[in-house]
């Protein structure tokens, strides 16, 4: 994926319309300008393009509810009180599709209506448009967006976050892992069902006693986990979820189905049309269209017809003539002589030029042979080539219809996101609690929870170890618990070969940025909690609180490079203020060494502090756009000008 423009209308501190153009294909792009200039307001445009209410900037922010969020990036000196941010972008694959995504809106009235327009190689396409959601996520998925557009100043919390459900979940997302969960999920439901008939035995019960205990320390570990993120998110009210759940229900496919029958007619009369046109083509092939394979021959007989046809208009003159003479010399008294030599004359001149006739054409003939050379056929020729210009375009667009009607939509999930969102529609849920009281309450339950997981392990070992197959359902019970615990061990040991590529590409990260190269020796993820560890040259635990602040954002930026790199997705990187907190030496090292490899297209959101003239030497040759957003006190604007704001 590289982005090849971004235009904004009004948007935010950008009056009036403004531009950036992507043309050149080196690796970095540069975006200079002071602060309160329009960075930020820069990076929450491209993520307001691609995700709408799914963009964690949006997530992140004060705003009660979406349409609040939209309209307070109207400029607030616009006169046409409207708004429009859009993004032209390609695939950057085999097949190098471009698409543009536009958002516009207004505040003209107090209800704010968002209207969304998508192009696909500058055809405009409806079914894009109202599944946008859908595709991105195919693209970008909104889960992995904040680890590629993302703030350096805010990045450094991860590194001393050791339970950051964020990352965590990106990392299980980016591992392919959760496929596991489902099956494990579906062999409890039914383990519950048989578990309810076994009300004699024990040991069964023993073991469901056991298990129902490690389930509740699991969720209750899992429900402190979702709090903790809902407070590094905020807690937004009803209708922001209601939006959500639109999206994730057009993102699921479910405008795809209401706009099915709409497609089908659409099809059926593209085939209509397609039926007349070659009827059409039929029709001039079997007249004047073959002429045009023989275009010259049909030239060279409309040149003999007409010589035939004024031979033939000579004879009848000379006819003419001999009684005109004949009259004259009655009439005249005079010598004719002169008369006779000169019909004479003329007659003796036609024998020599006249020329022996071929095609004998009718002057309605002639008449309709002129007609075809002088244009007739290069009407024809060009009507034909428009047919078929026109069939193809018809055609590409029944296929693409075929396309879309072949998308496999899930109905029975379509339906639980339906259910969602009637039973969001009639709660509201507020929850805050304090980061430090939860992570107390997480550690708690941690251990309880592996307490109970141990406590679980070890009954089921023993049961597994004694149990007879006295009936089907005993087997049924057995069989679940070793398939459980098989999953456990798969999932563990799946996560530890993953995590293990991951931990390593991390290290070879930090190790290429880091100044100090024997502090950490090597970077371990445990593959049950996903947990991080540092690990010194003498195989010591090194502490978060041990790293500077500027190392903490280094060892951040390692994780998000090694992500990148491990999600083998070709996509952009946009870095919102990267320097801060960072000294020389590692400022060189992230200008050297990262942002000319973080990804496909690297654009750096930079103030004349961070990247100064010296560092913007040392990055030159790697440097491509540049722009510099230049502020108008007066007009209280900002607007964009080609050239870094530094060493032009």
């Amino acid at each position: 994926m590289i982005i090849k423009r971004l235009k904004l209308h009004n948007f935010g501190v950008y009056a009036g319309d403004n531009t950036f153009e992507f043309n050149n294909r080196k690796p970095i792009a540069l975006v200079g300008g002071m602060n309160g200039r329009g960075k930020t307001t820069f990076l929450e445009a491209i993520l307001l393009a691609l995700y709408g209410s799914n963009s964690f900037a949006y997530t992140e922010s004060k705003h009660r509810s979406y349409l609040q969020y939209l309209r307070s990036f109207v400029n607030k000196d616009a006169a046409d009180k409207t708004c429009k941010v859009e993004l032209e972008f390609n695939t950057n694959t085999e097949t190098d599709e471009t698409y543009t995504i536009s958002r516009s809106w207004d505040i003209l009235t107090r209800k704010t209506v968002e209207e969304i327009r998508v192009q696909k190689d500058g055809v405009e396409n409806d079914f894009l448009a109202k599944n946008w959601p859908m595709f991105i996520e195919g693209i970008l998925p909104s889960a992995l967006s904040s680890f590629f557009f993302f703030d350096g100043e805010k990045i450094a919390e991860m590194a001393v976050d050791g339970a950051n459900v964020q990352l965590k979940n990106a990392i299980r997302s980016m591992l392919g892992i959760t496929v596991l969960d489902v099956l494990e999920n579906d062999i409890l439901r039914n383990l519950k069902k048989v578990s309810k008939k076994e009300e004699n035995n024990k040991t069964s019960d023993g073991v469901e006693e056991l298990r129902e205990a490690k389930e509740k320390a699991i969720a209750e570990l899992a429900k402190i986990d979702e709090k903790i993120e809902l407070l590094a998110h905020k807690i937004v009210e009803c209708n922001d979820k209601l939006d959500s759940l639109h999206q994730l229900y057009t993102a699921k496919g479910g405008a795809a189905v209401e706009t099915r029958q709409e497609i089908l007619q659409n099809r059926a009369d593209l085939i209509s049309q397609l039926t007349t046109e070659r009827n059409e083509l039929y029709d001039i092939a079997a007249r004047e269209l073959p002429f045009v394979l023989v275009k010259d021959l049909i030239r060279d007989i409309k040149l003999q017809a007409t010589d035939e046809h004024m031979d033939t208009v000579m004879k009848e003159a000379v006819v003419q003539l001999d009684d005109l003479i004949e009259d004259f010399k009655n009439d005249y008294n005079g010598d004719s002589k002169s008369s006779e030599e000169f019909l004479l004359y003329v007659k003796n001149h036609f024998t020599d030029t006249e020329t022996s006739p071929v095609y004998g054409l009718s002057d309605q003939a002639l008449f309709q042979i002129n007609n075809l050379v002088e244009g007739e056929l290069d009407k024809t020729k060009e009507h034909a080539k428009n047919i078929l210009a026109d069939k193809d375009k018809k055609e590409q667009k029944i296929a693409e219809f075929d396309s879309y009607l072949s998308l496999d939509i899930n109905d029975k999930e379509l339906k639980e996101i339906y259910k969602k969102i009637k039973t969001t529609e009639q709660k509201l849920i507020e929850n805050q609690v304090k980061m430090s009281e939860l992570e107390q309450k997480r550690s708690a339950a941690n251990s309880r929870a592996m307490t109970a997981t141990t406590e679980f392990s070890k009954y089921v070992e023993s049961y597994l170890s004694t149990a007879e197959l006295r009936d089907s359902t005993d087997r049924t019970i057995k069989y679940s618990n070793m398939a459980l615990r098989i999953i456990e061990k798969y999932q563990i040991e799946l996560q530890k070969r993953k995590t293990n590529v991951l931990a390593d590409t991390i290290t070879k990260c930090y190790k290429k940025l880091a100044n100090k190269k024997n502090l950490i020796s090597y970077i371990k993820m445990d593959p049950e909690t996903l947990n991080i560890s540092y690990i010194s040259s003498e195989g010591n635990e090194v502490s978060n609180d041990s790293l500077s602040a500027g190392e903490q954002q280094l060892m951040v930026i390692s994780i998000l490079w090694a992500l990148a790199i491990c999600s083998k997705k070709k996509l952009p990187v946009i870095i919102d203020t990267p320097l801060s907190r960072l000294d020389s030496l590692h400022r060189t090292a992230l200008i050297k060494t990262y942002f000319p490899n973080a990804g496909e297209q690297t654009i750096i959101l930079s103030t004349d502090s961070e990247i100064d003239k010296t560092y913007y030497e040392l990055m030159k040759k790697n440097v491509g756009d540049e722009f510099t957003l230049e502020y108008n006190e007066e007009k209280k604007s900002t607007s964009i000008r080609k050239g870094y704001l530094i060493g032009e």
